[in-house]
């Protein structure tokens, strides 16, 4: 587009007459002005049609919410940061072809929602679009000594209703954003407080996490869930780390595979509560077979 007042307006400004009248002189002044706003509003609208984030294959990239409440983190932490989401997409990553999601929770605070390096290293960087987001607590949650988990810590239901419209709200962004992913494979689980955050997701969203996600995967974590029916027909992973906390993870797995979930059990025991990197193949396994089924 030629944005020349002249070339919008086929006047030559040599060509008009010396006894040009001052109205008209100022008539066509208007009329240029006009022709120069409209295209500086033509280019405007240009680059806001332009993504955010170019979807590059192997790329991570973060988007920040800052109207959205204060995480876990933020709270915990007593420092003023947004909530953030961070994707990771695979290396092999097609626009042209739909991926499966994986978003994988962190344990203790959650932390800024910045690292998105657990569910990546568990596809080995192929696959799926890897998703990291921060955890968020009710309102009624205080911190009292920030170096000591005190009561209330451990994420529960009340937590996940908190959750919830803060996810809908980073979510729908992320489908915004790369729209490629694929509806029928959304995998959604987390380590240790990831994992309470997850089983309080599934008891506070009125079914909504269990219809939007198809599969589900705890470590070390998710004991508070309550409607394992919401379960049932979906793939459910359950990853012990050791010896204390296989018997309640048997007992997840069976209350899981007995409300109807197409449940299985990991048993990895490095003697602490970890998710241990010698547990990924399996879990790797899992996300690349059960999971898609």
């Amino acid at each position: 587009m030629n944005c020349s007042p002249y070339g919008l307006l086929g006047i030559d400004w040599n060509q008009l007459p010396a006894t040009i009248s001052p109205t008209v002189h100022m008539n066509i002044l208007l009329r240029q002005v006009a022709a120069a706003l409209f295209c500086a509003m033509a280019a405007g609208s240009a680059c806001s049609a332009e993504p955010a984030a170019k979807l590059i294959p192997g790329t991570t990239f973060a988007l920040q919410f800052p109207a959205l409440p204060p995480t876990f983190y933020a709270v915990y932490q007593k420092t003023n940061v947004p909530a953030q989401m961070t994707v990771y997409l695979p290396t092999n990553f097609d626009p042209a072809r739909k991926f499966p999601l994986l978003i994988f929770l962190n344990g203790g605070d959650g932390g800024v929602g910045g690292n998105p390096g657990v569910a990546r290293s568990l596809c080995e960087g192929r696959d799926f679009v890897c998703v990291n987001l921060p955890l968020f607590k009710a309102p009624d949650y205080q911190v009292t000594n920030s170096s000591v988990p005190g009561a209330g810590y451990i994420m529960r239901a009340e937590d996940g209703r908190q959750m919830w419209p803060c996810f809908k709200t980073m979510l729908a962004k992320l489908e915004e954003m790369v729209p490629n992913i694929d509806p029928a494979h959304r995998i959604l689980g987390g380590f240790s407080n990831g994992a309470h955050a997850t089983a309080g997701l599934i008891d506070a969203s009125d079914g909504e996490i269990a219809r939007r996600f198809s599969a589900f995967l705890f470590v070390e974590g998710g004991g508070k869930l309550q409607h394992y029916e919401l379960l049932k027909g979906k793939p459910f992973l359950m990853v012990s780390s050791n010896a204390k906390s296989r018997p309640r993870a048997q007992q997840i797995c069976d209350a899981a595979k007995a409300a109807g979930a197409k449940a299985t059990l990991i048993v990895e025991d490095v003697g602490k509560h970890d998710f241990p990197v010698s547990a990924y193949p399996a879990v790797r396994q899992w996300l690349r077979n059960p999971a898609m089924e």
